[in-house]
């Protein structure tokens, strides 16, 4: 996720569609009415665009998930908790690793064992 988004809530292409929609209706509330009676239409419509941002501002950070509300230090502690995760979690599987290392070399020294005594029997011995 870029800077732009999770700082404005929204990407670019949503910023710009909301200023050409916006600059629109600014446009046609200009050329309805005669110049100083659409001042106070144009600023209500400046102002409701600025709400509609808002909300979908809010909307879109929630559902960026939890993360994006934390603090700095909160984000820091939850990274760190992760990591933690992680690394216990490679601690099982280097456990894991090192016991089936351990079965490998017992293995290849039993099959050297067995592979020695048929070298040792006399050839009409057969097991």
């Amino acid at each position: 996720m870029n800077w732009f988004k999770r700082t404005m809530g929204l990407d670019f292409i949503d910023m710009a569609i909301q200023a050409v929609v916006t600059g629109l209706v600014m446009g046609f509330v200009s050329s309805t009415m005669p110049h100083p009676a659409a001042d106070g239409p144009m600023l209500l419509v400046a102002g409701a665009s600025v709400v509609v941002y808002a909300i979908r501002r809010h909307r879109a950070l929630l559902s960026m998930g939890p993360e994006m509300g934390l603090t700095t230090g909160q984000m820091a502690a939850a990274r760190i908790e992760e990591l933690e995760a992680r690394v216990a979690q490679l601690e099982v599987g280097e456990n894991r690793l090192m016991e089936l290392e351990e079965r490998l070399d017992f293995t290849e020294r039993m099959l050297a064992q067995a592979t020695g005594e048929r070298a040792s029997l006399p050839a009409g011995d057969k097991r």
